[in-house]
């Protein structure tokens, strides 16, 4: 798409965002949204507290039980370290606390409050990652299930689900795939509510797992 007179404007949608190739992308004309930097698309993201509110109000649903579950993944429209590092000025932030929107409106609908991540990813998948077990991985694991926040420096990921070279890169991929939360103030990764701890311990009770950490 580079450099072709008939493309004004393209838009693309998935995972991850653009694979890098070392320290250039082939698709560098892009502006990339994504849960670890949304930017001004923060609150499209995912469901926001109020929009959650008004649909347990109007269908009669439990709001506190639909926040125990599904909340808990936070997002800025501004990445502070980001604008630190270009000398720009920095303004406040706007943090938004946001909802899996599959996993609400399928209880909502139904009247059940469960675990409905498994429905779209099956928990061999987290399982092949965490169990990587590259620089202590496992026992970032373990504190995150306790309840731990652990810090990240996800600015090596290569964008893929292949290309590990350190814990960090693992869970940079889990943030992507929404198995983990962000701060981006404080660079620390996080387990963001019940459905996925949820995952996490179905994910760790394999023979594999217990037999090694």
């Amino acid at each position: 798409m580079k450099d072709k007179e008939y493309v004004a404007l393209a838009y693309m949608t998935g995972i991850l965002p653009v694979k890098k190739y070392g320290k250039h992308s082939a698709l560098n004309m892009f502006y990339e949204y994504s849960m670890i930097s949304p930017m001004q698309l923060a609150p499209y993201t995912g469901f926001t507290k109020k929009e959650v509110m008004q649909l347990c109000e109007k269908y009669g649903r439990g709001y506190d039980r639909i926040k125990e579950w599904y909340d808990g993944y936070e997002v800025s429209d501004i990445v502070p370290s980001a604008l630190e590092t270009q000398g720009m000025e920095i303004k406040q932030a706007t943090k938004y606390s946001l909802y899996s929107p599959l996993s609400v409106a399928t209880a909502i609908w139904t009247g059940y409050v469960k675990n409905y991540w498994n429905k779209t990813e099956t928990y061999e998948a987290l399982a092949e990652y965490i169990r990587m077990n590259l620089d202590g991985l496992k026992d970032a694991v373990v504190l995150m299930m306790d309840g731990a926040r652990v810090k990240a420096d996800i600015s090596g990921y290569q964008n893929d689900m292949t290309t590990f070279h350190s814990k960090d890169d693992v869970l940079a991929l889990l943030i992507h795939l929404g198995y983990l939360g962000y701060d981006d103030e404080t660079q620390e990764v996080f387990i963001p509510n019940k459905e996925i701890l949820d995952e996490f311990k179905t994910s760790t009770k394999t023979a594999e797992w217990t037999g090694t950490l």
